[in-house]
């Protein structure tokens, strides 16, 4: 019994200790805790456990609070899925933040060309001409064919040698891969109503050897389409040694003929193999219809960087279905370090491997991840002395990044604006260790901190609908957040999420998770109107600025209806229409919640037909409201205490609860409830939220997995 009794304790200590250290290695340790806990369930042996008599007999008095019920493991269960069509929804974000990273260079407007090479393709046939400074005798075009030896694949190589800007135009029909060697200057390739398919399955369609900038210009009323045939594993006569359908080595910038004018349509196939859009350098967008789809199962991403992702403009359309295990695809990633295990050699860029959205509109279907700047500090090899390192490579380095202090990548996301919409269908899965497969279907995710400043954002994922290695910062926007097997919101920093402003619908209803997760770390919340949807497993509000009410499920009312808080007078001052779930805590916070003013909690309402401004059921305007049954009175906030709790809700992460037995049953799928109701002051079974990568669930009607 004693033995039972310090196996408690030293559990409590040992996680609460070191569970943010672990990432994947959950089996091992989901044994070892199933078997501490087990055996000291009741203060018994785990032979004795079996027996509900000797269950029920004496114990001692344990300073970590009573014991819980028992419960089993699961796996990630069903989930709880919310289906949002968007009808729920008239309101968008009109306001705006300033624009980051605008760089002369990589305006469009800025580029003169010092002379024009025209190339027009008649299936497999090409002719050329030249204006400006530029004469046939120094441009190279030549046919090529399939070659690893000399790195040549079927179609056309195009070589300029000299130092001046060339605008190379291309139009018509062409099967094969178009090689521009242009390695000494910026350029700018005109699609002027281009078809391209690689031929055999032999190198990405447009290539490109330059490590400055070049411009892929889309003219206005012009389509354009490049199909890439590769696919994983075929033949080794042929050189597929690149990794986008468009590859490069320096900057690609997709651009209409100035950055602010509306470009045409170009549309990327990837049938297959690896990346739609590849760079060792970093990839812009501006005003263009850009359409990327990879088709195949053995795909990778719509668009990978070694050094930034920054989108300014346009219609970017991305779908990105590879399924290969552990490669599932992604719509943007930025790596932030190109490590070679076999020659061994790194390249990165100090203070690069970011994402900024400064506007456009953007809609994601991805397997995997959304939106992810990628870096992970404990799996690079930066500083590594088996490595040859080469730094700062990057064009940005002297641009925007000029003066930075960093010494290693930062994969920070920055959104200052746009019409964003993401949506992830794979099946979250993860491995034994860290090297193992793993599959997080993300909707955006920042290895270091992600800042909202502007922007219409809804992303519908399974696995976090926005997730953080750092911290959350929303100081404006309107951003739905809808996970249906993990939290909403995820940040791991130690000022945990932070709220000025914006409109924020956040949902994870899938025991144990939550719509703000940032466990043991500050919900700080200062501005703006929200709701957040989850379970009792929550970070609780710190006292930020701006009163919160954090209110049970069944101080709100069932789905698929509204409530409302209303002030003394019977006039709303928040209203929200439930979704078809409503999980056990609603968060709620708005600027008219005013300290010091007792209000009302109105379940039941009903709403004036036509009135008020909805963001996914949430009125930013409020609308008319009639009849409806008084749960709550007298609730408020004063100024030393911004957070009013509903006795309903429970207190969150770090609230009352002893350290509970093995758990009780939880959702479908089976789960592992680590939480127990049971004194204060002891450990509630909650466990913080570890780097992306391995789920080890708090506590709760929850699991761990």
């Amino acid at each position: 019994m004693l033995f039972g009794y310090f196996s408690s304790i030293f559990a409590v200590n040992h996680v609460r200790r070191f569970a943010m250290k672990i990432k994947r290695n959950i089996y091992a340790l989901m044994s070892t805790i199933i078997f501490l806990i087990s055996c000291s369930n009741g203060m018994v042996s785990c032979a004795e456990n079996n027996s509900e008599t000797d269950n029920q007999q004496e114990k001692p008095s344990n300073p970590f609070g009573e014991d819980g019920p028992g419960g089993q493991f699961g796996g990630f269960g069903q989930g709880v899925e919310i289906i949002d069509d968007g009808s729920t929804t008239n309101y968008t974000d009109n306001t705006t933040a300033s624009a980051n990273a605008v760089i002369a260079d990589d305006l469009y407007e800025n580029f003169n060309a010092d002379g024009t090479v025209y190339i027009s393709f008649n299936s497999t046939s090409v002719t050329s001409s030249f204006d400006g400074s530029i004469t046939s005798s120094e441009v190279s075009i030549k046919n090529t064919e399939n070659s690893a030896e000399t790195e040549t694949s079927a179609g056309l190589e195009i070589q300029y040698k000299g130092n001046l800007k060339l605008k190379y135009v291309l139009s018509g029909n062409y099967t094969g891969t178009v090689f521009i060697k242009n390695k000494n200057a910026d350029a700018a390739v005109v699609l002027n109503g281009i078809n391209i398919t690689s031929a055999d399955g032999a190198d990405p369609v447009l290539r490109f050897s330059s490590e400055k900038r070049t411009f892929i210009v889309v003219p206005a009323g012009t389509t354009n389409t490049l199909t890439d045939t590769r696919l994983l594993n075929q033949s080794t006569t042929m050189y597929d040694d690149k990794k986008g359908s468009v590859y490069s080595k320096g900057a690609l910038i997709f651009t209409g003929e100035t950055s602010t004018s509306e470009g045409g349509t170009l549309n990327i196939v990837n049938t297959g193999y690896k990346h739609a859009v590849y760079t060792k350098d970093y990839v812009r967008i501006a005003d263009v219809t850009l359409n990327i789809t990879v088709e195949g199962e053995t795909g990778r991403d719509c668009i990978r960087a070694l050094t930034a992702v920054i989108i300014d403009r346009g219609n970017i359309n991305l779908t990105a279905n590879g399924t290969l295990e552990d490669d599932e695809s992604n719509g943007i990633r930025v790596d932030g370090e190109d490590a070679d295990d076999d020659d061994k050699t790194v390249e990165y860029t100090e203070g690069a491997g970011f994402v900024i959205i400064n506007g456009g509109k953007l809609n994601i279907t991805t397997v995997a991840k959304g939106i992810t700047a990628h870096w992970k500090s404990a799996k690079s090899v930066i500083g590594n002395s088996e490595y040859t390192a080469t730094a700062n490579k990057s064009l940005l380095y002297t641009s925007f990044l000029s003066g930075t202090t960093a010494t290693t990548p930062d994969p920070f996301v920055e959104i200052n604006g746009g019409i964003i919409n993401i949506k992830t269908t794979g099946e979250p899965y993860e491995g034994q260790t860290d090297d193992d497969p793993s599959c997080s279907p993300e909707g955006i995710e920042a290895k270091a901190n992600l800042t909202i400043n502007a922007g219409t954002i809804t992303v519908q994922t399974t696995d976090d609908s926005i997730n953080a290695g750092g911290n959350i910062v929303i100081n404006g926007g309107a951003v739905y957040a809808c996970s249906s097997k993990n939290d909403a919101m995820d940040a791991n920093g130690s000022k945990g999420i932070t709220i000025n402003g914006g409109v924020i619908v956040a949902i994870g209803l899938n025991t144990p998770e939550c719509a703000f997760d940032c466990d043991q770390n500050p919900l700080t919340i200062n501005g703006g109107t929200l709701v957040g949807l989850g379970t009792g497993n929550y970070s609780a509000p710190s006292s930020g600025s701006q009163s919160v009410l954090v209110l049970g499920s069944s101080s709100v009312g069932s789905a698929n209806s509204s409530f409302a808080v209303v002030d003394s007078n019977g006039n709303p001052v928040f209203v929200y229409t439930l979704p078809s779930s409503t999980g056990d805590v609603v968060i709620v916070s708005s600027p008219k919640i005013q300290t010091g003013t007792s209000y009302t909690v109105k379940s039941g309402v009903t709403i004036s037909e036509n009135s008020g401004v909805r963001f996914h059921n949430l009125y930013t305007s409020l609308p008319s409201i009639s009849s409806g049954t008084s749960s709550l009175t007298d609730v408020s906030t004063s100024s030393s205490n911004m957070v009013y709790t509903d006795s309903n809700a429970g207190n969150g992460f770090g609230g009352p609860g002893g350290f509970g037995g093995p758990g009780g049953q939880g959702g479908p799928g089976g789960n592992f409830n680590m939480r127990a109701a049971g004194g204060r002051g002891g450990f509630d079974g909650n466990m913080p939220e570890p780097p992306e990568g391995m789920n080890f669930q708090r506590g709760g009607k929850g699991k761990l997995r």
